[in-house]
């Protein structure tokens, strides 16, 4: 579902929330999708004290702010909880929602085996040199190779596990494939495995070195109609806020759209609010707005 920006409430321009300053919100929200990394988050990955002041002050006012992120659930936990986000968020770029007040599972959306074997061998045949990793609830597994001259951090990640291929790893808990071809940037393999897979996955980035291949219709915005269905709040009430191609779908889907000014181009030509940088805490600055206007 595609998000109509000419009906009444919902603003067609850019106004940039300059300064770090709070400035009214013309349109009634009541719940928040916001990014965690390039946007919630600082460049470092951390929450600064404004933005958990923020997120507290939003939810006291009634207002939902829910976590849409790529991150799998074990490394969402412990910042939803020092934020305060809630009740519900979106992991792993749509295949997973969390009840994060009981850090439960709530859905899981899979890749079969037999696709993702496929994927991989069909990526393989394309691209000679593509290396390989999944993902599941426990873990993240990488073929030998994987991170050789990748310019990526496992965001203190715990549980790697190595194989020699990676359709070995693949079984059915699989939640997403991970692919990289070194010396290619990840925006360079993700239009070539779009135009490859062709259906059979939905492909995006996260802005990291890799391209992430989920179960076929499975995005942010699949996952956040599921969450809005459950929380019995309308499209037409909810701010999605993303900097990144795997923020698209649901930057498109939501009744009102924002994004951090260091977010890349494709997502500031579609948004209808561009904020402050996450080294500014843009999202904190609407959050306060939204709080002052509840």
């Amino acid at each position: 579902m595609t998000a109509d920006r000419t009906r009444p409430g919902a603003l067609g321009t850019k106004p940039a929330l300059a300064g770090g300053q709070a400035a009214p919100v013309p349109f009634r929200v009541q719940l928040v999708a916001t990014d965690l990394d390039g946007t919630l988050l600082a460049p470092s990955g951390d929450l600064t004290p404004r933005a958990i002041a923020a997120v507290g002050a939003a939810r006291r006012s009634g207002l939902h702010v829910v976590p849409v992120t790529g991150r799998p659930p074990r490394l969402t936990w412990d910042i939803a909880e020092q934020a305060g986000l809630g009740p519900l968020g979106v992991c792993s770029n749509g295949a997973v929602i969390v009840d994060l007040e009981r850090r439960s599972v709530l859905e899981v959306e899979t890749i079969a085996p037999e696709v993702a074997a496929h994927l991989v061998r069909k990526s393989r045949e394309a691209f000679p040199g593509i290396v390989f990793a999944l993902e599941d609830l426990g873990s993240f597994v990488l073929e030998a190779g994987f991170s050789a001259g990748a310019a990526w951090q496992p965001l203190g990640e715990a549980r790697l596990a190595e194989v020699g291929d990676i359709i070995s790893a693949i079984g059915p808990g699989t939640i997403k494939l991970v692919a990289r071809r070194p010396g290619w940037p990840a925006p360079v393999l993700l239009v070539a495995l779009q135009a490859q897979v062709a259906g059979a996955g939905q492909v995006t980035s996260s802005g990291l070195d890799w391209v992430e291949i989920g179960a076929p219709g499975v995005s942010k915005a699949y996952a956040m109609q599921r969450v809005c269905d459950m929380l019995g709040v309308p499209v037409a009430n909810v701010l999605a806020v993303g900097d990144n191609h795997n923020d698209l779908s649901v930057l498109a889907w939501s009744g009102h759209a924002a994004a951090p000014a260091n977010a890349i181009p494709e997502v500031l030509a579609i948004v209808e609010h561009v904020l402050p940088a996450n080294t500014d805490d843009g999202v904190a600055v609407m959050l306060e707005s939204l709080s002052q206007g509840a």
